[in-house]
């Protein structure tokens, strides 16, 4: 692989995380992102299940709203299928935000702050700390994380009893509000040209069919840097949180006690507007 790292030491770190990283992706349809020459050569997304791929990774039929017709979703529910991972050169994995049983109605509202590269990590810290308490105020406990990029992730766990297009609605309020009260920092629209000194609010991972990272995974860039859950006084650090597979060492005692470790446990409902 570009970063270094063989398919062993990837398998080594996946089995090392498997138990703190499974709790947010099994029993979910997942995308996978594999890059089988390492991240210096074309990677390819993967989210149906085909014979080449192990028997440990299982499938769910879902309907596809289009065609109608039913597709096997890849998904896996043990730390074995997801060490398997690695000899298949898979970097990234991106779950639903629903579960299998469930499949119409997300358990887990997100929120990608995305900004321009000329925003500052105080200012994305802000912004990240702005809509984990407009969440409080609508009675939301909130999770922060990495993307193993520029960006932050706010996740709020909520009870699966809404729609896709009900939750959708719900995120896509909450950012319009932010938009309006601060339009020269924030930006709801995927419009590139608009993004200039701008951080981008993403509600669109709140739509049926949607992934986004998942917690401890790598990412397919240069060093593979990883999507990790943070505490929130951590948005108080004078630099960007970064963190590399090839320096998990350094990092590994975080594990010790995730950020995340609460989340499981929550039972809050959605509000019925986010305005």
């Amino acid at each position: 692989m570009e970063s270094g790292l063989t398919k062993d030491g990837l398998a080594h770190y996946y089995q090392e995380v498997a138990s703190y990283m499974l709790p947010y992706v099994e029993d979910r349809p997942l995308t996978l992102v594999r890059c089988i020459d390492g991240t210096g050569k074309s990677c390819f997304y993967q989210k149906h299940k085909n014979a080449m791929l192990p028997a440990d990774i299982g499938s769910i039929e879902i309907v596809d709203k289009k065609t109608g017709a039913p597709e096997p979703y890849i998904t896996l529910s043990t730390s074995k299928a997801l060490v398997e991972l690695a000899q298949l050169g898979v970097l990234e994995l991106h779950p639903w935000g629903s579960r299998n049983g469930d499949i119409e109605k997300p358990d887990r509202l997100i929120f990608d702050l995305d900004p321009d590269s000329a925003i500052d990590w105080k200012t994305l810290a802000g912004a990240a700390a702005d809509v984990r308490a407009r969440l409080k105020k609508l009675g939301l406990e909130s999770f922060l994380k990495t993307t193993g990029g520029n960006g932050l992730h706010v996740v709020a766990p909520i009870r699966a009893t809404n729609s896709w297009p009900v939750v959708k609605e719900f995120a896509h309020n909450l950012v319009l509000a932010m938009e309006k009260d601060a339009p020269d920092l924030y930006l709801t629209r995927m419009t590139k040209a608009a993004r200039k000194g701008k951080i981008y609010l993403d509600y669109l991972r709140n739509e049926r069919g949607a992934t986004s990272i998942a917690p401890y995974s790598p990412r397919a860039r240069s060093g593979l840097p990883v999507a990790l859950p943070l505490k929130w006084e951590e948005l108080k650090t004078k630099e960007r949180p970064r963190f590399l597979v090839s320096e998990f060492a350094n990092w590994k005692a975080r594990l010790k006690k995730d950020p995340w470790s609460g989340m499981g446990e929550l039972r809050q409902s959605l509000p019925k507007s986010s305005k």
